[in-house]
């Protein structure tokens, strides 16, 4: 059963190589117990055992990544490549950059040597597309508000309607009875 503070992973695997999309799906978990720390290691050991038996092949190296979705980019989990500020290669991979939660989907291939392009599919190029035109659309935009902004200040005008201005007229009594 799954604990407080356990992972459920969302594994994809058996990349083809003439679609070049993953073609096997598996859900692991990884029990935590009191420790919080999701290390490399850890999630690298259970998901080589996983896969071995899942595959029924000897696998001795594996590449894994995060993926992306709203950005369509994996992120090679990599304990070599890490933060220059933190000196211990024992990062928790439930923080930033990786930031590993229930159903994550991380990407597995064999080999150590795998790229972030290796990852890649061609929903995922697609994907970056679209994420760079709604960003480039957004950035039109906000040029063209900010033209239109100085034009009005330029002609006293301004998009927002003003209220009327209207004349107030104070009485001051005198105070002497």
């Amino acid at each position: 059963h799954l604990g407080k503070k356990d992972i459920l992973l969302n594994v994809v695997h058996s990349k083809d190589n003439v679609n070049n999309y993953f073609q096997q799906r598996f859900e692991l978990l990884l029990p935590l117990k009191d420790n919080n720390i999701v290390k490399y290691e850890y999630v690298e050991q259970h998901l080589l055992s996983t896969l071995k038996s899942i595959m029924n092949k000897d696998i001795s190296r594996i590449t894994f990544a995060r993926y992306v979705p709203e950005r369509g980019q994996w992120i090679v989990i990599d304990p070599l490549a890490t933060p220059k500020k933190t000196k211990t290669p024992n990062v928790n991979l439930r923080l930033e950059p990786y930031k590993l939660a229930d159903m994550t989907v991380i990407g597995v291939l064999e080999g150590d040597r795998s790229t972030s392009e290796d990852f890649d599919t061609a929903y995922d190029k697609m994907k970056r597309q679209d994420v760079e035109q709604d960003k480039e659309q957004k950035r039109m935009n906000r040029e063209r508000n900010r033209a239109d902004n100085d034009r009005n200040q330029q002609s006293g005008s301004s998009g927002r309607r003003r209220s009327p201005q209207n004349t107030m007229r104070i009485n001051v009594d005198d105070f002497d009875n």
